[in-house]
């Protein structure tokens, strides 16, 4: 029950910024991870998502059309779209997940390091093996406790 309350309320953080800018967390997740992991193609955005791509077509063409993701063909593959986050898209995330990482960081104050540590354990420990794999690739050039 308690992480699925804690979801909810970082769901909602995030969604009150959202409407902002009609949009809603599908935006937020393809910034996120356009941000976090440049020249991730479409394809694998729709693994990491565990979406089809008419779940992510409209939004993802939103975010282009409107200057927050830059769409480039890989110079491996002309048929394959690179996502890139503009500045407009990081600025984006940066006013989206402000209230997030706030939460995070006011119970991370209220924590020992150790504790943040186990925390990370059980998070990590719960997580499958494919889940787990991209948490690498989104941590390897961060402190992961400054991601949301």
């Amino acid at each position: 029950m308690l992480h699925f309350m804690l979801q909810l309320s970082l769901g909602e953080d995030a969604d009150t910024r959202l409407t902002t800018r009609s949009m809603g967390r599908v935006h937020h997740r393809v910034v996120y991870f356009a941000h976090f992991t440049p020249g991730i193609t479409v394809s694998e955005l729709l693994s990491v998502l565990g979406v089809k791509h008419q779940n992510i077509q409209g939004p993802l063409k939103q975010l282009i059309e409107e200057g927050y993701i830059l769409s480039r063909a890989s110079e491996q593959d002309g048929r394959v779209k690179r996502l890139y986050c503009s500045r407009k898209g990081d600025k984006l995330l940066e006013f989206v997940s402000a209230a997030q990482r706030e939460r995070i960081q006011r119970a991370y104050e209220l924590l020992t390091p150790q504790d943040v540590e186990s925390y990370f354990k059980v998070m990590s420990a719960m997580l499958g093996p494919e889940r787990r794999e991209w948490v690498r690739r989104l941590t390897e050039l961060d402190d992961p406790s400054e991601s949301v």
